[in-house]
């Protein structure tokens, strides 16, 4: 939840142009990295991360004018 929450945020400040675009792949990152600090395996942080990174480019877009 910690992670999910975080980059949630993350995205967020993306959409307001608060955060460059092109940091996208570090919040990917982030969530992958507090998921497994708060007890989710590796490899689950994995996919996690990887479902991220190819469904998340629309939802850190500045045009979307509210979270999916």
């Amino acid at each position: 939840m910690q992670g999910s929450l975080v980059h949630d945020a993350l995205y967020q400040l993306m959409r307001e142009g608060v955060i460059p675009q092109h940091q996208r792949k570090r919040a990917d990152e982030i969530l992958r990295e507090i998921c497994i600090a708060d007890g989710m395996s590796r490899i689950r942080g994995w996919w996690v991360y990887q479902a991220v990174r190819i469904g998340g480019d629309s939802s850190a877009r500045p045009d979307m004018l509210s979270a999916p």
